[in-house]
């Protein structure tokens, strides 16, 4: 007899932030304290994708 399997949630915001942050630490980087803070924006909900980018792009361009 099959057994049926319910599918996994999807990743939350913040689970996803942690898995990039992961990511990046496991190639020896790490963001800058400007980018954590956009992170955990990003993470908590308050500002989208689109929002991160255009504050560290302007950041980063000055």
């Amino acid at each position: 007899m099959p057994t049926t399997r319910k599918p996994l949630a999807p990743p939350t915001c913040a689970e996803s932030m942690a898995d990039a942050l992961g990511s990046v630490r496991a190639e020896g980087l790490e963001p800058s304290a400007f980018g954590h803070t956009v992170l955990a924006a990003l993470a908590r909900g308050e500002i989208d994708a689109e929002e991160a980018c255009a504050r560290l792009t302007a950041h980063y361009r000055g």
